[in-house]
């Protein structure tokens, strides 16, 4: 039998936590771990999580180590480590969701069959759904990304890409890693789930400057880091003077890459071949 672990990391999600943990407990395949990373919520949430785990014995709660200022990307990954850090059993299948989605029943075991039936994938995910005017429509970003907030990763793909990066743009890198070492990836786009607190909050002018330095230390290159942060912010709605400070800074500060020059060379490739295949077929 296949086994699922899933980690969840949470601030301040005391709305959300309850019904997300509800909707895995109602999945037609049961994960064999649950753990639950406070990542420094001031809310209630820490007291819903901590029942959640005297209630079952297969959910875990890790307390928080941390301030209670949020930083996207970054903060969530070090939650994250957290919780695989103190996995209990071992494990087939990863899951890295976040603490504000409503699963369909289901949802694991569609990734069960997924990974059953194809050696070589190696991430996996639906597709977010917001509420529109009474009804849940596909949110407004790319289907064919596999979306940081449902990730699903093989062991080997996992081990081969040496776990996620601490760092804003980590759900990129690690799509990116997966193919540079041969692993499919892929999105169900008639698995839908319900997020309950959608992705485009405005970015302030900080986190648009960080945005810019991940496309510097993903191994862009000028031309296609100025592309994709005109595209970022058109898309999200964030702040192109403030994504093209972080890019331009983090190449006059010759940050370090957070991958290595093969790899680079590879995501540059392959983005590069994704413009083409959009502008001439």
């Amino acid at each position: 039998m296949v086994s699922i672990t899933i980690i969840i990391p949470f601030f301040n999600e005391e709305a959300y936590l309850m019904k997300s943990v509800s909707s895995l407990l109602s999945q037609t395949y049961v994960p064999n771990q649950l753990i639950l990373v406070d990542d420094g919520s001031t809310d209630n949430s820490a007291e819903i999580a901590s029942s959640l785990q005297d209630k079952f014995s297969f959910i875990s709660f890790i307390p928080s180590k941390s301030s209670s200022a949020h930083q996207p990307g970054q903060k969530v990954i070090h939650a994250f480590n957290r919780g695989l850090s103190a996995l209990s059993n071992s494990w087939d299948i990863i899951c890295k969701f976040d603490a504000d989605i409503i699963f369909p029943p289901h949802y694991l075991e569609t990734v069960v069959n997924s990974f059953s039936q194809n050696d070589t994938l190696g991430m996996f995910s639906g597709v977010l759904t917001v509420q529109k005017n009474g009804s849940w429509e596909l949110e407004n970003i790319a289907t064919a990304h596999v979306r940081g907030p449902v990730k699903a990763y093989s062991h080997a793909c996992f081990k081969a890409i040496g776990g996620l990066r601490p760092s804003l743009g980590w759900d990129t890198i690690d799509v990116m890693l997966a193919r540079y070492h041969g692993f499919d990836v892929e999105v169900d786009n008639t698995l839908l789930v319900k997020h309950l607190r959608p992705t485009g909050f405005q970015y302030s002018q900080s986190a648009a400057k960080a945005k810019g330095e991940v496309f510097y230390v993903i191994g862009y290159g000028f031309f296609l880091g100025i592309i994709a942060s005109i595209k970022w912010s058109i898309k999200q709605r964030g702040s192109l003077t403030g994504v093209l400070l972080g890019f331009f800074g983090a190449i006059f500060k010759n940050k370090p890459k957070l991958v290595s020059k093969e790899e680079r060379k590879f995501i540059r490739k392959y983005r590069w071949s994704q413009i083409r295949r959009r502008f001439i077929g």
